[in-house]
């Protein structure tokens, strides 16, 4: 599990998305509230997420908007409770009067049965007295829901008993017409529901709570409620209907700080019949901060399409593609030779340094895509590897952030999106399958000297020339070079061997290089001169 973003909302809520796994869209969210008022030091309340999207997509939320793209494991659940607990190091699971667990963040927990194998294993996790588990359900009609349900009675009597366990039904209106506009699915009756619960709570169980997200206009009836569930075995909890995108596209949306008439008329109905009744009212901090299930994850699903649909456009304009690079490099070169200061000298021991090819530039889904590394992509593989098979030292650089807060400096400034170290983007590109023996230096500026490994690694290597290649062509190549040079190395550039955003800023910086501290020469004529054996 990887953390892509982080959410916090003072004095009510993180919300933490979360990638499991390589593929970008296996994003699930998860949150670690309080209740407003009381310390978390006294009640400590987790909502993690049993599937990736949800299932089910009720008009009311986002958590389904976009689709349904599998289940979650139990150690991917688990790993939710992990990251809280780990981020809250003050707080202590085994000596905790309260830590409540809710399974009901994205996902229907009885359409996936690994649920059942988390809470089994919730307690080595979450250990002490306090531990509470919670699952909310809208109780799909289908075999394996009842299946689930039935091993759930089993796993609270072994495991959680003793009012240890809180099970939610999610039923947001009480005739079936109403339901089935907010919950698209087939689901169990008010009476099976009714039955059903009795005999799952046992009499020092907690009293099951019954759900109502009203949207407006919702007809609610006590009457119904009354005839089915009786008051000592169900509790009953009113919510608004917060504003996402989902429930303002279905007219969902049901805000209010006060209950409203029908909610308060409703609530009193209920309470006069002998039943306890939440009242749950909106709270600014959370429409403000969008803190309603599913709107973080639906909004980075939006923006990776978003970011898809921008590198393809990028990628139809890109200025170089590898079919035309040989005519491209011919012509650079030829804009050059004015700039040109004098022929490249001999060379004993060159190495080569392949900067920052990593996924964060070369994957099509990354938000910092360079469309053009794929046209050089062929090129540093020929580099890379005549460099070994003549001898040479080979390295390679990527631009990450262990903590970018406090590594990125005024960088921050200049770019909207950073690498994180531990993330699938700070990867090198696969083409270049990098050998063990061949040194990895991670750096946060865009010289590849920023890293202090690097200068000692050259010296040990007996280096007398620098090769640079790779991304960007202006930045972290150019800024690589100048240093190189400034530091007695003979320094060469392939003009087909690095890329940047657009061939203007490509070529502007190889004439700055041919001008001043660096032989600008094709990836064939580098490996003839320096790797003939290979080449």
């Amino acid at each position: 599990m990887r953390i892509v973003k982080t959410r916090r909302v003072e004095g009510l809520a993180e919300l933490h998305l979360a990638q499991f796994g390589d593929d970008p869209s296996r994003m699930a969210e998860f949150v670690d509230t309080l209740e407003p008022g009381v310390p978390k030091s006294r009640k400590w309340v987790l909502m993690i997420s049993t599937q990736l999207g949800c299932a089910v997509g009720c008009s009311l939320c986002d958590a389904g908007a976009l689709g349904y793209y599998g289940n979650l494991s139990a150690e991917d659940m688990l790993d939710q409770v992990r990251h809280v607990l780990r981020e809250n190091p003050d707080l202590d699971a085994a000596s905790h009067p309260k830590l409540k667990i809710h399974f009901a963040r994205m996902g229907e927990p009885t359409l996936n049965p690994a649920v059942l194998e988390a809470l089994r294993r919730l307690p080595e996790t979450a250990p002490g007295p306090g531990l509470l588990p919670s699952l909310s359900t809208v109780a799909p009609q289908t075999p394996a829901a009842d299946r689930f349900l039935d091993e759930l009675r089993a796993i609270k009597d072994e495991r959680y008993g003793g009012g240890r366990f809180q099970l939610q039904f999610s039923l947001h209106a009480t005739d079936d017409e109403s339901r089935r506009k907010v919950v698209p699915i087939r689901s169990w009756s008010l009476d099976r529901i009714a039955e059903w619960g009795r005999t799952f709570r046992k009499p020092d169980d907690r009293k099951i709570t019954l759900n109502f997200a009203l949207p407006p206009g919702v007809e609610t009836d006590a009457d119904a409620i009354a005839a089915r569930f009786t008051p000592g075995d169900f509790l009953i909890k009113i919510t608004p209907v917060n504003p996402t995108r989902t429930a303002d596209e279905t007219g969902r949306t049901n805000v209010w700080r006060e209950p409203t008439r029908p909610v308060s008329e409703f609530a009193r109905s209920l309470e006069r019949r002998g039943y306890e009744v939440i009242l749950s009212p909106s709270l600014p901090e959370e429409i403000e901060a969008a803190t309603s299930c599913g709107q973080l994850w639906s909004g980075a699903l939006r923006e990776q399409a978003s970011v898809r649909s921008r590198n393809r456009r990028r990628d139809e304009n890109c200025y170089v593609r590898a079919s035309n690079l040989v005519v491209k490099a011919a012509e650079w070169k030829a804009e050059l030779r004015p700039y040109v200061r004098n022929a490249p000298g001999e060379l004993r021991r060159p190495a080569l340094l392949v900067v920052d090819v990593q996924e964060f530039f070369m994957s099509p889904r990354s938000p910092a895509f360079l469309p053009a590394s794929r046209a050089i992509a062929a090129n540093l593989m020929l580099l890379t590897q005549g460099f070994r098979d003549s001898g040479r030292p080979v390295a390679f650089t990527v631009h990450a952030y262990d903590d970018a807060a406090a590594e990125a400096g005024p960088m921050a400034r200049w770019w909207r999106n950073s690498c994180a170290s531990d993330s699938p983007e700070a990867r090198l590109a696969g083409i270049l399958s990098r050998r063990a023996a061949e040194p990895l230096f991670r750096k946060t500026r865009y010289s590849a000297f920023s890293n202090p490994a690097l200068l000692p690694w050259l010296r040990a290597s007996e280096a007398d020339g620098l090769i640079v290649c790779g991304l960007m062509t202006n930045l972290c190549v150019e800024s690589t070079a100048r240093e190189a040079f400034s530091l007695g190395f003979d320094v060469r550039i392939p003009v087909d061997g690095t890329a940047s955003v657009d061939e203007a800023l490509h070529v502007g910086a190889l004439r700055n290089a041919a001008f001043g501290f660096a032989s600008i020469q094709y990836t064939e004529e580098l490996l003839d001169q320096l790797c003939p054996k290979s080449f």
